[in-house]
């Protein structure tokens, strides 16, 4: 497949009532060209009541900054104040959501205002053009002078799966194909939907809106289109938008390509290697079986789960899909391989995460039965005996979603191929001692991380960032009937120590 941008996403949170039509204005560059930033705002329709919401958008990684996007609004409880001035409330909530955004966009230094090359309003949305020629003029002659580049983008619909459990007219979704093409016959795929991801909605139909630079155009001037998305509403076609990159400007004078050659996609190759062997999953159901999803409002800006870390996502989906084992010992390593996709924005970081469960009820009932004698022990049935699994996730960071999955498998896997847990045998009976290895466990508590149903996604979701560790080991069970273990390693090296007295689900 050729390489693909994941879009960026400037989804509304409309849970009674939609946005009519969304509006949009560009806030700007930073003074490097690495970060693009965006507010859409309107009132919604049906209840009129304002929103407002600044989105972030790191274009080498095509991902929103973390802690972006910031919303503002105003709820039932203020609708007599906002009827009586609608258009003042409007600004209130615009003013509110910059507010909200102006330390981060101090710090990223996001004052470049945006150039528009192309615009196009939505008295043009009935117009399903799929070709458009964008001209990027000579920024010292732009008005008689001969430009400087000119390019077309192709934006097309692809019917593609989705979740369309909450869709109106599942049959009219639609996904979206952009490609860039140049005078000299160049062209990339710069993103090619494969399924429709659940954060964009009842997504039916997709407009170019916009195309941006960063500044007047000159070599190397980063680019973002806009895009209207046009999502199935309670009352009619709802309009949100996408922001996804295009690759920076570059002066092209009679170049040509090698004519058949295969455009590379580093991500397939490390993903076919990764997952050799391995019974595919589909990204959108593991997603749609997570606890935090059953309740969720499909239409909200972004889901329960959106800051899990990589580490975390997978216990949750292993919890889901799989469940604990009564006794059992999970070890789970992540690996982060630099991107570097065909097409537009810079590299990314693409996690692999390898998870694999452990069952020591066999284990530790033998283990006792050599103490105590087989005929005092509980039957093999008490101690949950079965099968050890191995699950692979990889996963990458994208517009509403820290740790988006992109592709996931799992398998069964035997005793001779268990080996190692860190600095135990996989199938030991007994949990690592941490007085052994030198450390004080400390309690994590009750803490709650949002998007968590268990106590083993809650920790690695509060412990992933402050510990810097790429590889754990959950233990339980036994004497830890009422708690969880957790230890960070380094290098098969116990570094750190947690407790939390909670099943595991």
């Amino acid at each position: 497949m050729i390489g693909r941008a994941l879009a960026l996403w400037a989804v509304m949170a409309l849970p009674a009532a939609a946005g009519h039509f969304t509006h949009d204005r560009s806030i700007g560059f930073s003074e490097d060209g690495r970060y693009f930033a965006f507010k859409t705002y309107g009132l919604q329709r049906g209840s009129g009541l304002p929103f407002a919401n600044v989105f972030v958008v790191d274009l080498e990684r095509n991902a929103w900054v973390q802690g972006s996007p910031f919303r503002t609004g105003r709820g039932e409880e203020d609708m007599a104040a906002v009827e009586a001035a609608p258009f003042a409330a409007l600004e209130e909530v615009r003013r509110d959501a910059m507010g909200a955004a102006a330390p981060m966009l101090g710090d990223l230094q996001i004052r470049r205002p945006a150039t528009v090359l192309y615009a196009q309003g939505i008295g043009q949305a009935d117009q399903a053009d799929e070709q458009t020629g964008i001209r990027v003029p000579n920024p010292d002659r732009p008005t008689d002078g001969a430009p400087w580049g000119e390019f077309t983008l192709t934006l097309g619909h692809e019917e593609v799966p989705a979740a369309a459990e909450f869709c109106i007219r599942p049959e009219d979704l639609r996904g979206y194909r952009l490609e860039i093409a140049y005078p000299d016959g160049d062209s990339q795929t710069l993103h090619q939907d494969t399924r429709i991801p659940a954060s964009r909605g009842c997504a039916e139909s997709y407009r170019l809106d916009a195309v941006l630079s960063a500044g007047i155009p000159q070599e190397g001037t980063p680019m973002v289109a806009l895009i209207s998305v046009w999502q199935q509403g309670f009352e009619g076609l709802e309009r949100h938008v996408i922001a996804a990159p295009l690759p920076p400007h570059q002066r092209r004078e009679g170049q040509t390509t090698e004519e058949g050659a295969p455009a590379p996609d580093s991500m397939d190759a490390a993903l076919a290697d990764f997952l050799q062997g391995f019974d595919a999953k589909d990204p959108d159901a593991l997603d749609a079986a997570l606890p935090a999803r059953q309740n969720a409002d499909p239409s909200s800006l972004r889901w329960p789960d959106a800051e899990l870390a990589p580490v975390a996502r997978a216990a949750e989906v292993f919890a889901a899909r799989t469940g604990f084992a009564r006794h059992g010992r999970l070890h789970i390593t992540q690996e982060d391989i630099e991107i570097t996709p065909e097409g537009a924005g810079g590299p990314f970081t693409l996690s692999l995460i390898r998870l694999r469960a452990v069952n020591l009820g066999a284990a530790r009932r033998a283990d006792l039965a050599d103490i105590f004698g087989s005929d005092t022990v509980a039957p093999p049935e008490e101690f949950g005996i079965g099968p050890h699994v191995e699950w692979r996730f990889a996963m990458r960071p994208v517009q509403g979603m820290r740790a988006d999955i992109v592709a996931a498998g799992q398998r069964e896997i035997s005793e001779s191929e268990l080996a190692d847990c860190g600095p135990l045998p996989c199938d030991a009976p007994d949990a690592l001692d941490p007085d052994t290895a030198g450390l004080d466990c400390a309690e994590l508590g009750t803490a709650d991380t949002p998007g968590t149903a268990t106590r083993a996604g809650a920790a690695l979701g509060a412990l992933q960032d402050s510990a810097q560790a790429s590889e754990w080991l959950i233990e339980h069970g036994l004497w830890q009937t009422d708690a969880m273990q957790i230890v960070t390693l380094e290098n098969g090296r116990a570094t750190s120590c947690h407790w939390t007295t909670a099943l595991p689900n």
